[in-house]
């Protein structure tokens, strides 16, 4: 879904921008698969796993028999199944992605600490909303969870703005208070190197 939120203008202020590439996670029809898209953004930025393209990337992600994201990737990254959640979480996620490259768990930090790593060439894989629209509550056999989840790279700052590569809308920057606004909810992020 396009949106209207985000700019793909530079802005008129110094920034810092690592350029990293930008998968369409829907032109290979994986609606859910957010995390392994901007994962594999991430590990061709820093000189890793080039020898996946999406689809075969994709195959290697561990699946939850029981839809539970706290475990593996719960569900189908190409429907949705009700019951189940469709996300890999922090955990899993760094699990699975350090057979690829080194990742580290940047979670807790704010936008300005995760803006130094950035500055030291290091893209970062963030849990925020899609759209940046609210998250929701839904109830799942391993309990309450948020839902609307989404996944993209952050990978670049200026004074005001953030630079992300989204899998779902391409690249663009976003005001750093609309970022700040969603990301804060769970303040959680992967530094890829």
């Amino acid at each position: 879904m396009k949106s209207n939120w985000k700019q793909t203008k530079v802005p008129d202020e110094t920034y810092v921008l690592l350029g990293v590439e930008n998968i369409d996670q829907n032109a290979f029809g994986a609606i859910n698969g957010c995390e392994a898209a901007s994962l594999l953004e991430g590990l061709h930025f820093v000189d890793k796993a080039k020898e996946f393209d999406y689809p075969s990337f994709l195959k290697t992600m561990p699946i939850d028999p029981d839809g539970n994201p706290n475990q593996a990737f719960g569900g189908s990254a190409f429907f949705d199944t009700p019951g189940k959640l469709e996300a890999i979480f922090i955990k899993p996620l760094i699990e699975w992605g350090s057979h690829f490259g080194h990742l580290s768990n940047l979670s807790g930090l704010k936008l300005a600490a995760l803006s130094d790593i950035i500055r030291t060439g290091k893209p970062i894989l963030v849990y925020v909303s899609i759209g940046f629209r609210p998250y929701s509550k839904e109830k799942f056999s391993f309990g309450e969870e948020l839902t609307n989840n989404h996944a993209v790279i952050l990978d670049g700052f200026s004074e005001h703005f953030v630079h992300l590569s989204d899998p779902i809308d391409g690249r663009y920057w976003l005001k750093k208070n609309k970022f700040e606004e969603i990301y804060k909810v769970r303040k959680w992020a992967v530094a890829i190197s």
